[in-house]
């Protein structure tokens, strides 16, 4: 039983993977509904695992599009950068704030 469960988990979450690969997305789109329905977490409880997975996907990604864009293009946009890096942990401390 315990294999088919972590089979179950791993092909959801390659299914996740591809589909959010595919359209540009880190896949929380996906994720929640399946944390929900198929794992059966309680919606905070996926909400909060799904904003901790989007800041995973988030810091791992970052070594790779800062590799891909120069510096200086990221430099002369340096609000919108900052807003956008600040949002994911921000996000994560107001979930685990919640949970309190």
């Amino acid at each position: 039983m315990r294999s088919a469960r972590c089979r179950s988990v791993f092909d959801t979450g390659a299914a996740i993977g591809l589909l959010g690969g595919m359209i540009g997305l880190g896949g929380a789109d996906f994720r929640l509904p399946l944390l929900i329905g198929l794992f059966g977490f309680a919606a905070l409880s996926a909400v909060i695992l799904n904003k901790a997975l989007s800041l995973v996907v988030v810091l791992v990604a970052l070594p790779a599009h800062l590799a891909a864009v120069p510096a200086a293009e990221v430099a002369a946009r340096w609000p919108a950068a900052v807003n956008l890096l600040a949002g994911g942990p921000l996000r994560f401390s107001g979930s685990s704030f919640l949970m309190r």
